[in-house]
């Protein structure tokens, strides 16, 4: 079964109106679906990239942990879920740290930040991942060629946000 989205308007508003993941090219225009990215910074200041599986789009690619908000989720409540089921981390909503939202044609990406007090134990899950790595934050930029667009446009956006969280 397809995954179901609420789709909301400009303001980020609930519509009531529900969309399925395979018609995403679809959504009408001026309302968008949510995806939530959530980077992980350990306390030794690396950062979690997970890699794509290679049979998904963009397969192989290098990411931060990131998927849709489904109905009946509020963002923070997609992020905590995605984190949990594609890397096994378990995180509470009020240990992440939104660092803002990038509108795009018909879709939201919300970041967040996650410092887990420890190192991270992962468990990753494999339609989704294939491989992580923890980058040092400073040369995330040198993993750039092979980050997937987006996340790397993200990451730019956010880098000093990133940074100064300690």
């Amino acid at each position: 079964m397809s995954e179901i989205w609420e789709l909301v308007d400009g303001n980020k508003c609930k519509t009531g109106i529900l969309h399925e993941r395979i018609h995403s090219n679809l959504i009408p225009k001026g309302l968008f679906h949510i995806v939530v990215e959530i980077w992980t910074k350990t306390p030794d200041g690396k950062i979690l990239l997970t890699q794509r599986s290679p049979e998904k789009p963009m397969g192989l690619r290098w990411e931060c942990t990131m998927g849709s908000v489904l109905v009946g989720e509020e963002s923070i409540d997609g992020a905590v879920r995605e984190l949990a089921e594609e890397t096994g981390i378990s995180a509470k909503k009020e240990d992440l740290i939104f660092l803002g939202d990038t509108f795009y044609d018909n879709w939201i990406a919300d970041s967040y930040l996650y410092m887990p007090k420890e190192m991270p134990k992962l468990s990753l899950q494999a339609e989704e991942v294939c491989d992580a790595k923890f980058v040092p934050v400073g040369e995330v930029e040198l993993c750039s060629d092979t980050l997937t667009t987006k996340v790397w446009e993200h990451f730019c956006k956010y880098k000093d946000k990133i940074i100064a969280y300690r």
